[in-house]
């Protein structure tokens, strides 16, 4: 049976070795966010929100988010999270302003290549 010695445990030379290792794991966690280089802001919420109670202001609510979230990551100088451009040229499609439209789905295609058979079948499914 292992046998825990808490004399030693509670002792002085452990402490550090604790707050050592807190501070490694939490530091750890912090680089990994930054390396992720995408700015999300307040997406989830608005998207949520636009689940749970659709309308217009909670549309309205997320298009702005969305265009934030451009706006914060060129400020950043990040580039911008998949699917962003991509929702935000639904919302002009729903406007019916296709150039707008047009250019968002370009930029998805151009940031994202990976992504350019979605943006096409998009594009081609929608009608303008």
């Amino acid at each position: 049976m292992l046998r825990i010695n808490w004399n030693v445990i509670r002792g002085e030379t452990v402490r550090p070795v604790f707050f050592a290792i807190v501070i490694v794991f939490f530091s750890g966690c912090a680089a990994q966010v930054s390396q992720s280089n995408l700015y999300w802001g307040n997406y989830s919420n608005t998207l949520y929100n636009i689940k749970k109670e659709p309308g217009e202001i909670t549309k309205v609510a997320h298009e702005k988010e969305l265009q934030s979230i451009v706006e914060k990551s060129k400020e950043l100088n990040l580039r911008v999270p998949p699917g962003i451009y991509a929702e935000l040229g639904l919302f002009a499609m729903e406007r019916g302003d296709n150039n707008a439209a047009q250019n968002y789905f370009g930029l998805e295609q151009n940031t994202y290549p990976e992504g350019a058979i979605l943006m096409q079948r998009t594009i081609s499914t929608k009608t303008y």
